[in-house]
């Protein structure tokens, strides 16, 4: 009899599969990017015979190729930004199709060198453009890409006014298919992606509270599914119109959440054999487990006991020695997923709320030192082509646009994913052509089939999708041309050359090392650290934009260390041995939210104990601490110290807890949070950088 648990590697391997594209996003789009292709290719075809010199191939290719760029170049957004960007995209690239087509005419039998010449000026100018957003820098790679296709269609004769208007043809297709046809609803797709992330943590706490849970695989697979959904959840909300009325699961309420369920695992474990074994026997206790789950899934506080009713106290009957300490940390984790799960956040601010920037000048924007890169490293590799009569010398110029970023560390790692890609592709294309060389039909599905899992994974984990783009190319170019397998290899060493050239004037070429940015952002993200702590939690909302501020300044940190460690040590930044710094940027930012958070809640409470401990005064100490560390860490410092300050905090625990539990919660909370801020911060002296 077959077992249901031989099918598991199946579904785990599809689970894993889908958080490449929530909700089908990408996959629509890949789906988009087939049906323009082809429609473009088939219209443009029948037009062949109208354009007396030119095939209907020609003009097939510059109408797919037209539509193709409109689509890779605009990212998943709402269906109006996409509009919008399918829109200019369209008329800057018909705008380039005109002068190229001008500009071959002008030219006559000197098209072809005039045009090949003209390409490393567009290059230039693509570069170059790219500093003036996000916007920009897509078009830029679109527009020095897509002038080889102008260069393509003079080869056979020029096309004149048949290469704008197979332009136009693939920019239309692309917009209708693209706006008009049916996609997911990012509304529903966010909704779809926070049920999934509910249900998982209410599986992890169903563990985590059991005592189910131990640093083995399994306990690590169960926390990877729940920051795997919450980057879902990310992505999801990106999605949804800004100023969109939709209320649910924020991602930071989602990573708290997590946290708190660590510490519901961390708690459950710290306590001795005999008083977890009491308490998970306890009926109290798995009824407040089994609401507590019931919160997370619905959003809604169900029926019945709940986290705020209980008396803790009680539970430790039979308690040893210090276990009451790890029975608060469950009391307070329980009591923070109860109040996150509700999920009321305002998902997207209005576009109104935004803060408007500020610009330099246009000519400061332009990113010249990009442009003198690309423009050198595309002379030298074209050159190279020409030279050595490769016979397709343009995939070495394609190479370079391709892998040339705007830092040496992220150029590094383009161009080790683009190598190896290409590599695994030409492997791939090289076993199957005596396969599929008798099947001309079926290499032309093959390739048809493979255009949306381009999409999907380009963005992704485009080491992938540049293996498939590979493998797509030679089997296209053998069905389509009659390409000899020998010529395969062509792609490899093409490749590599271009790679080659495009790392070399990345790294000798006004190199843009980001060392001493990371040195700079390090020192900024500790300071707004520290001056996060310096300011008292007041309304949501302003607590809400200054924990986002301080998120922003730890992914800017994080984006930029990775980076600066490709340079360093590339190898560590593929294999993902780098150290605990990216956990510790992460992580840092929840806790010192999470401290202040129980401070406000101490405080608040404070003048009722004022009488039987001092506790302003620990409050101040600690923050005193926690200040002196991040300080320490700025100045090179060691770890420091402040004589008698745990055992003052343990000697304010017992008289405390007989009178106030959920104040003991808060009190418990405030050292456990502090004691995580510096150990984060003691990391950052043994991993930065």
């Amino acid at each position: 009899m077959i077992s249901f648990q031989m099918f598991q590697p199946i579904f785990r391997s599809i689970k894993v599969l889908q958080r490449y594209d929530p909700g089908a996003l990408r996959l629509v789009r890949g789906a988009h990017l087939m049906m323009t292709v082809v429609i473009a290719g088939l219209l443009a075809n029948q037009l062949g015979p109208f354009a007396e010199g030119l095939s209907g191939f020609t003009l097939s290719v510059l109408a797919a190729a037209a539509g193709a760029h409109c689509l890779l170049f605009t990212p998943i957004s709402t269906r109006k930004q996409e509009a919008g960007d399918l829109v200019w995209l369209g008329l800057i690239m018909t705008g380039l199709a005109v002068f190229g087509m001008a500009s071959g005419l002008a030219a006559g039998k000197s098209a072809g060198v005039v045009l090949q010449s003209i390409w490393i000026a567009v290059i230039a100018i693509g570069f170059g453009i790219e500093g003036f957003g996000p916007f920009w820098l897509r078009t830029g790679r679109m527009v020095s890409i897509f002038w080889l296709f102008v260069i393509m269609s003079s080869v056979s004769g020029l096309p004149g006014v048949w290469l704008p208007a197979m332009t136009i043809l693939g920019v239309v297709l692309a917009f209708v298919i693209r706006i008009g046809f049916w996609r997911p609803s990012p509304e529903k797709t966010y909704l779809r992606v926070e049920k999934a992330n509910r249900q998982a943590m209410a599986d992890y706490l169903k563990l985590a509270a059991n005592g189910q849970l131990s640093i083995d695989r399994r306990r690590r697979l169960n926390v990877s599914d729940v920051a795997g959904l919450r980057s879902e959840l990310d992505l999801s909300i990106d999605l949804i119109d800004p100023g969109a009325a939709l209320q649910g699961l924020s991602v930071e309420s989602a990573a708290m959440m997590q946290l708190a369920l660590e510490v519901v695992r961390d708690a459950m474990a710290m306590l001795s054999p005999e008083s977890r074994t009491e308490l998970i026997r306890n009926a109290t206790f798995q009824t407040i487990v089994e609401q507590l789950c019931q919160r997370i899934t619905a959003g809604e506080a169900p029926i019945g006991e709940t986290p705020f009713d209980v008396d803790w106290p009680e539970l430790e009957a039979g308690f040893q020695k210090g276990d009451n300490f790890q029975l608060l940390r469950i009391a307070q984790a329980f009591e923070r997923i109860w109040k996150l799960a509700e999920g009321t956040s305002r998902l997207r601010p209005d576009e109104e709320a935004a803060v408007e920037a500020k610009s330099a000048p246009w000519w400061q924007q332009i990113s010249w030192r990009l442009a003198v890169q690309a423009s050198v490293a595309a002379s030298v590799g074209y050159g190279i082509g020409i030279y050595f009569n490769l016979s397709h010398a343009y995939w070495v110029t394609i190479t370079v646009i391709v892998v040339l970023c705007g830092s040496l560390g992220a150029t590094m790692k383009k161009t080790t994913q683009r190598t190896l890609g290409t590599a695994v592709g030409f492997m791939f294309a090289i076993l199957l052509e005596p396969v599929l060389s008798g099947y001309p039909d079926i290499r032309v599905a093959l390739i048809i089939l493979l255009l949306p899992p381009i999409i999907v994974l380009f963005e992704r984990n485009y080491g992938i999708a540049a293996g498939i783009i590979s493998f797509l190319v030679l089997i296209g170019l053998q069905t389509l041309t009659g390409l000899p397998a020998a010529e395969f290899w062509a792609r490899l060493y093409d490749t590599l050359i271009g790679a080659a050239v495009g790392l070399a004037a990345a790294w000798l070429l006004f190199p843009n090392r980001s060392g001493d940015s990371v040195d700079q952002l390090e020192t900024s993200y500790l300071n707004t650290c520290s001056q996060y702590l310096k300011t008292e939690s007041g309304q949501e909302g302003a607590d809400t934009l200054d924990y986002t501020q301080l998120k922003a300044t730890a992914h800017k940190l994080l984006a930029t260390a990775r980076t600066y460690r490709t340079e360093r040590a590339p190898w560590s930044s593929f294999t993902k041995s780098s150290g605990k710094l990216d956990t510790l940027v992460v992580l840092l930012a929840d806790y010192v939210a999470l401290y202040r958070q129980a401070r406000a809640n101490v405080q608040a409470d404070a003048d009722k104990y004022a009488t039987v401990e001092p506790v302003e005064t620990l409050v101040a100490r600690m923050d005193k601490r926690i200040q002196d560390e991040i300080g320490a860490v700025l100045n090179g410092k060691g770890k420091q110290t402040v004589p008698g300050l745990a055992e003052e905090w343990r000697a304010a625990m017992p008289e405390t807890t007989q009178t106030d539990t959920h104040f003991m919660t808060d009190w418990v909370a405030m050292l456990y949070y502090a004691r995580k801020v510096i150990r984060c911060l003691d990391g950052f002296r043994q991993d930065v950088g």
